[in-house]
């Protein structure tokens, strides 16, 4: 069920799904063109939770472009589509999927369900200096989950160890906002604008460069 289709700014689109369906109704929402290779692909995909991301994703794309578009992926496995009418990424969670699009610039989302896992995880990306609030433990961590694999995603570098290479400023909790970031990995020490939201079922980021 879509959720949410909104215009981020020119040329920028947003679309978040809530996975309610069955495959069957899902793959039902797709041109014939696209049922026909979904098929084929899903014939080699054994888990069911899988599939549903997979399809929802697709689904969620042909709703924002009113096309059926394809998408590939790169040997580093970033998302792309075949005609280049849109930079793209995705992303999903258990229960939501979500694609960003943008005309001229690189995109980077990241969505996420509420889940303590997280806190079995700090230690992997979250480094000493990075501030996380006492009083709100676990959401401070989704968002910081969430905005470095957006940053991971805008990066297009398979060289990024979250800990060390990116650091996300000091920032308080609202239901929107903007995270500053930046990163070490490269010459340039890039500083980026990573936006949030969260809301009563999961936290979502994004970015463009």
């Amino acid at each position: 069920m879509l959720i949410r289709k909104e215009i981020i700014e020119e040329g920028c689109l947003l679309g978040i799904w809530e996975i309610t369906e069955t495959c069957e109704q899902l793959l039902s929402m797709l041109s014939d063109e696209h049922q026909k290779h979904a098929i084929r692909y899903l014939s080699r995909v054994k888990s069911k939770q899988r599939r549903l991301e997979w399809l929802s994703i697709r689904v969620v794309l042909q709703i924002l472009t009113n096309d059926s578009k394809t998408i590939k992926h790169t040997p580093q496995g970033q998302p792309y589509l075949l005609d280049n009418s849109y930079q793209i990424s995705i992303s999903h969670s258990k229960d939501y999927a979500v694609v960003l699009l943008h005309k001229h610039k690189k995109v980077g989302v990241d969505i996420e369900n509420y889940s303590n896992r997280v806190l079995k995880i700090e230690n992997r990306f979250i480094s000493d200096d990075e501030y996380i609030d006492p009083d709100n433990r676990t959401l401070h961590l989704i968002l910081h989950w969430c905005a470095k694999e957006t940053l991971y995603k805008l990066m297009d570098s398979t060289n990024i160890i979250f800990k060390e290479h990116l650091y996300i400023y000091p920032f308080q909790i609202k239901e929107k906002g903007l995270i500053k970031a930046s990163e070490s990995l490269s010459s340039e020490k890039a500083v980026f604008d990573i936006y949030y939201e969260v809301n009563d079922n999961f936290v979502i980021t994004w970015g463009m460069v």
